[in-house]
């Protein structure tokens, strides 16, 4: 067993005073009311152009990359010089981004060191309606038809060129009425790109129930047919989320695991996966200290190699950065979640994560801890 909280080499290049203005600011936005209000704010700001960047610029700056590829060069190769890979995960509120991005992925705009993963967001790229009727074999009039064909070309070209230049997809919904859809797609699209390694990812959240069972069928399925599955595994979407979007009337919701029950699955996936990781790839997205410990004494007790290349564990970039170093510093394959775009894209981003992750203040109080324990550390050795 090791400590996930050693914060000397963490943040052994900042100053006291930054430190003291980061926990300031991750104290704000810790405090959910608040921290979503002053994000409202801004984003209201930004609209009514009163201030260009104020006072949000402040709040989410460091956990994003802006849409520069010199900046996320940059910060790519600070995470490779520390064992940190990088997972690119395009944010915006424009319909038909995804051309952009497979416009970026033809060049060389992705070929950055440490870069191995792009997280897409297939809600920003399709309606969820459409999604919804193919999920539960409804009918889809001409022009939806059109919609869907050219969505599906597009995450397939997407995918295709990825492997050709080494880098893996994680393909990601927040809403569970449209994984039966993005499920298929991603099946159909791991038999012919995951024959030799894991190019293709499905995410899976481990609150929604009957999670454990498409994961062991998608395993079991990839096994007979001769691919890797790639599976991915969150359980940000918390029970207070899925209630929330029933009493919305999304009567297509799936129930949702208790949070006992949640940690229960995240247990037994974890050994499944471990168990068959001959067989499949895992990239494991958690925040939780205890969870990434029992992970880990897992993978021990499993004689799974720390740096074995079927497991990954994630994070979110800016957000819990003691974890992250330290897993890489011990030797594990560990990765950041890096959202990519404009300032006002990040906002939104930023409130919508407030939204569907109810964990997120507990995220940030324990980042801010962190910082706590730094300074207090300095002090105490002066």
């Amino acid at each position: 067993m090791f400590s996930l909280g050693n914060t000397e080499h963490v943040f052994e290049n900042r100053s006291n005073k930054s430190l003291r203005c980061e926990a300031f600011i991750l104290l704000i936005l810790s405090k959910k009311i608040l921290g979503q209000a002053l994000i409202k704010l801004s984003i209201l700001f930004k609209n009514v152009r009163i201030f260009k960047k104020f006072p949000g610029n402040f709040f989410v700056k460091r956990f994003y990359c802006s849409d520069s590829i010199d900046e996320l060069k940059k910060l790519s190769v600070d995470n490779f010089h520390n064992r940190i890979l990088t997972c690119v995960s395009p944010i915006s509120n424009r319909q038909g981004s995804i051309i952009d991005l497979l416009s970026a992925l033809k060049t060389d705009k992705f070929d950055v060191p440490g870069l191995e993963f792009l997280f897409l967001n297939v809600d920003d790229y399709i309606e969820n309606r459409i999604l919804n009727l193919v999920s539960n074999d409804g009918l889809l009039n001409q022009a939806d038809k059109k919609t869907f064909h050219l969505f599906t070309e597009h995450i397939e070209e997407v995918c295709g060129i990825a492997q050709q230049k080494g880098k893996s997809v994680i393909l990601y919904t927040a809403n569970f009425s449209s994984f039966p859809a993005i499920q298929a797609i991603a099946i159909d699209l791991m038999q012919r790109y995951n024959t030799k390694s894991a190019s293709v990812y499905l995410l899976f959240h481990l609150c929604h129930v009957n999670t454990q069972k498409r994961i062991t069928e998608l395993v079991r399925m990839g096994t007979n047919q001769g691919f890797i599955a790639g599976v991915a595994i969150s359980k940000y979407l918390t029970p207070e989320y899925i209630t929330q979007k029933q009493e919305q009337n999304y009567a297509d919701e799936s129930p949702c695991n208790s949070f006992n029950q949640t940690k229960r699955t995240f247990h037994e996936v974890t050994k499944f996966l471990l168990n068959n990781i001959d067989f499949l790839s895992a990239f494991i997205v958690s925040h939780n200290p205890d969870n990434l410990l029992y992970l880990t004494s897992l993978m021990e007790n499993y004689q799974v190699g720390q740096s074995n290349k079927n497991v990954t564990i994630v994070q979110r970039y800016g957000m819990a950065k003691v974890i992250s170093y330290n897993l890489a510093n011990r030797g594990y394959n560990t990765a950041l979640i890096v959202p990519y775009g404009t300032f006002e894209s990040s906002l939104i981003w930023m409130d919508k994560l407030y939204q569907s992750d109810p964990s997120l203040p507990n995220i940030l109080a324990e980042q801010r801890f962190a910082v706590l324990r730094e300074l207090n550390r300095r002090k105490l050795e002066n």
